[in-house]
């Protein structure tokens, strides 16, 4: 199975966090280790679920395959606890990889059982970060879980814990499919 791009632009491969002062116009950093936003990177207080793709307000969010809505839900900020960001949506879309959870968005009303085709277009992009601290604050935060997930989980971090111990048993990297997505035609 192939995904498509989720955004409209190019996706080049990059493992430093300041790329994206480099970055031509119509692409973004697919993070890899050590990236700040790449799938597995150990933060402060948790370790990343997904991956971050940087991108400006108001970015469409595009389906990556066809698939069903299963949920929409609050996913940053105040509301679920995370002070330190705004408050962002969810939409969670189960299809043939599994659940693909599109976050940091405010998604269209779409309701639950919604099929949607992949490059349909979902949502936009919003604001996540509260505080400018020179790097993008906003961007399209992408999980996969496996089929039947219906919420998303922290990757706690835990002291005296082996990182992997903690991990969400659900929760799969999706960087491989990104680095395979092809774009899609609007």
């Amino acid at each position: 199975m192939v995904w498509c791009i989720p955004l409209p632009c190019k996706l080049i491969e990059s493992s430093d966090s300041d790329s994206f002062r480099r970055i031509p116009k119509g692409y973004t950093a697919l993070p890899l280790a050590p990236h700040v936003g790449s799938f597995g990177h150990i933060r402060r207080e948790h370790v990343h679920e997904g991956v971050d793709l940087y991108c400006n307000e108001g970015t469409p969010v595009y389906a990556v395959e066809d698939g069903k809505i299963v949920k929409r839900l609050p996913f940053t900020g105040p509301k679920v606890g995370s002070r330190w960001w705004l408050d962002t949506e969810a939409l969670l879309v189960e299809g043939e990889s599994g659940v693909v959870v599109y976050g940091e968005i405010l998604p269209f009303d779409f309701p639950e059982g919604t099929f949607v085709h992949a490059g349909d277009m979902l949502g936009t992009v919003v604001v996540v970060l509260a505080v400018d601290k020179g790097r993008p604050r906003s961007m399209l935060h992408v999980e996969l879980h496996a089929a039947g997930t219906r919420d998303v989980y922290d990757w706690v971090l835990r002291k005296g814990s082996f990182v992997e111990e903690t991990r969400p048993p659900s929760l799969r990297d999706p960087t491989d499919f990104l680095r395979n997505a092809v774009p899609f035609a609007l």
